[in-house]
């Protein structure tokens, strides 16, 4: 086990600036008293703040699937009907908690690098105008893709369809307005452009789907949405939260507005197209037709296997980046720029180690060459 700070230019966990990691060390208090409950007002007025969104944001000590899940199953019933489009690993997420609970998914399915086009929302919707939700991905990790959640918020206003946005990995990386745009549910996780260790998830709901949520029939205990939001309304929890990490996110929240979330954005941006604009001049191919301001997914040179450019990273220079996923398994090399790792010293490390990396890899022997 290392305890060597390492480079995580990976698409989550990403690294912890130290403000945070301090607030952890503080001594613990207990989650019934007044002590607590003031630093969770706090951080709840930050997270809409955050969020860009007027209405509540729920708090669960669990990763992003668990808000993930509690999307479907707080505002749905079994045999619902919802309009699933995905191009990547996590966007097929959607579509399996649909059929683990029941619902059915009406699948837009779009090849991995491609972005998601909203004329085939608007005419799914046309086809199935029962459909009670359109559950989508901001930022598809598995792809380095972004997805235009305008244009598709713009389309399901119209209609009686919510939409679900999975902000798990674009948060605070990618542009993304709630409340102006019209999305009605965003779900997040901690430890990506929110700077924060995993474990915990969030959930902003709208009115729309505040609405569902007295109509849902499916099973929930500790993922009830109703039940979270009567104890937000009390600065509470009906469950045990995790306390430190929430005094975590109260400095980690600060950070993010203190610099302000445009100018969190432009800071991502700025980053990702210098990483996008190196790669390009050394030859490499970026993989996604829609790049993202929170990664970049970069194709390998020919015989090239990313597995053994990551692992050159790692051992001979700290720096962590994330291999491809499924087909894309030993392809690319998804190189993130999110959280307190969108910074120039940080860029330039991981392209230094990409470049030795790939060097290193590329005058190795190949496995079972002459």
């Amino acid at each position: 086990m290392t305890t060597k700070r390492q480079l995580l230019l990976t698409p989550g966990p990403t690294n912890v600036p130290d403000a945070v990691l301090e607030a952890m060390k503080i001594p613990m208090i207990h989650h019934r008293t007044k002590d607590y409950q003031a630093i969770f007002e706090r951080v709840n007025q930050s997270l809409k703040k955050v969020f860009l969104t007027q209405h509540p944001v729920v708090t669960f000590a669990a990763s992003g699937t668990g808000a993930m899940e509690a999307s479907m199953t707080n505002l749905l019933s079994a045999g619902d009907k919802v309009i699933v489009a995905h191009a990547g690993k996590f966007g097929e997420r959607w579509r399996d908690l649909a059929k683990a609970y029941g619902v059915e998914a009406v699948c837009l399915e779009k090849p991995y690098g491609k972005a998601l086009d909203p004329a085939e929302i608007a005419r799914a919707l046309k086809q199935h105008p029962d459909a009670k939700a359109v559950y989508v991905t901001l930022l598809e990790t598995s792809t380095a893709v972004v997805h235009p959640i305008r244009e598709i918020a713009a389309i399901t206003r119209e209609s009686q369809a919510i939409l679900v946005v999975d902000a798990i990995s674009g948060l605070a990386c990618d542009p993304l307005k709630m409340d102006e745009w019209g999305v009605d549910v965003v779900v997040c996780g901690s430890q990506k452009g929110l700077m924060m260790p995993p474990g915990l998830a969030f959930i902003a709901a709208g009115p729309r789907a505040q609405q569902l949520i007295g109509e849902s029939k499916l099973p929930k205990f500790y993922f009830h949405l109703g039940a979270a939001l009567k104890a937000l309304a009390k600065n509470d929890t009906p469950y045990t939260p995790a306390v430190s990490l929430v005094r975590a996110l109260e400095v980690a929240l600060d950070l993010i507005l203190k610099e302000g979330p445009e100018a969190v954005w432009a800071r991502h941006q700025k980053i990702a197209e210098w990483v996008r604009e190196k790669a390009r001049g050394a030859g490499l191919q970026i993989f996604s037709e829609s790049p993202s301001n929170g990664l970049t997914a970069i194709l390998m040179p020919e015989k090239v296997v990313s597995d053994q450019v990551i692992r050159t990273m790692r051992d001979k220079h700290g720096v962590i980046m994330a291999n491809g996923q499924g087909d894309l398994k030993g392809r690319i090399v998804r190189f993130a720029h999110m959280g307190d790792t969108a910074r120039p010293e940080s860029a330039e490390t991981g392209w230094c180690a990409l470049t030795d990396a790939l060097e290193v890899c590329s005058q190795a022997t190949p496995a079972g060459g002459k």
